[in-house]
């Protein structure tokens, strides 16, 4: 089955190209899911010098080392380390905005692509037990149709074997965090979410898949459940890093 599977992709992809998600072209060379060489080669990946505790991207010069941030020195995070993707910026945001508030389902491709394209982000999931998408409210979830976290996580564990654990429970309605301080943030979220079916990460290495890293609080108070239900580490990946001022 799966090589009928293959042939049908083939003959579709023959039929309709696949398009770059940057440029609608079509491209028969892709350097990464979804996009084509130029419009990946626009797109800032998040690199070194960074913090090594959440991943936060420093400007990048020559004296510039790894070390970690203010944030990280004062252990405000409860996952062990999280990566990013890319900057949440040009084709990046446009690809969040359209996958999660209009649905386009082609990018969740595109941004799992450029997860995948990233060694660092690349490598924490090859290194997981389990992926665990950060969870909607059930109001949430009505209304918009569907999870881009979980949509994301979906397309991540077909591309590197690693299953899906739906195990975290968003049991609390929570404002958007889009114009919050960091400290309404964090009010906003706490006790915000429960972890279902314990059994399923104790002692296990778990991934949180989410669409942007923008203060970290909502993964960082995702993290705490997991570690409290018996994860023996917790890493959180992003597509995307809102730029730190």
């Amino acid at each position: 089955m799966a090589g009928v599977g293959r042939l049908l992709r083939r003959i579709s992809d023959w039929i309709l190209p696949p398009v770059c998600a940057g440029c609608g072209a079509a491209c028969e060379d892709f350097a990464a899911a979804g996009w084509c060489r130029p419009c990946l080669g626009r797109i800032r990946l998040v690199a070194s010098p960074l913090c090594p505790g959440c991943g936060r991207p420093f400007p990048a010069t020559a004296a510039m080392p790894d070390h970690l941030c203010g944030e990280c020195l004062q252990g405000h995070f409860h996952f062990d380390r999280a990566r990013s993707a890319a900057l949440y910026e040009e084709a990046v945001r446009k690809g969040v905005l359209e996958l999660k508030f209009h649905g386009s389902l082609p990018w969740a491709e595109a941004l799992a692509g450029l997860i995948l394209f990233n060694p660092e982000t690349r490598q924490i999931l090859l290194e997981a037990d389990l992926l665990v998408p950060v969870p909607l409210h059930t109001h949430r979830l009505r209304q918009r149709g569907f999870n881009q976290s979980s949509v994301l996580a979906g397309r991540l564990a077909r591309k590197t074997g690693r299953k899906v654990e739906r195990v975290l429970l968003r049991h609390r309605r929570t404002r958007p965090q889009t114009r919050l301080s960091r400290e309404e943030r964090l009010g906003n979220v706490r006790g915000a979410f429960r972890a279902a079916s314990v059994h399923l990460v104790d002692g296990k290495k778990v991934v949180l898949i989410d669409d942007v890293f923008t203060t970290g609080t909502t993964l960082s108070e995702c993290a705490r459940i997991l570690k409290r239900a018996g994860a023996a580490s917790i890493a959180a990946v992003t597509a995307a890093r809102a730029a730190p001022p």
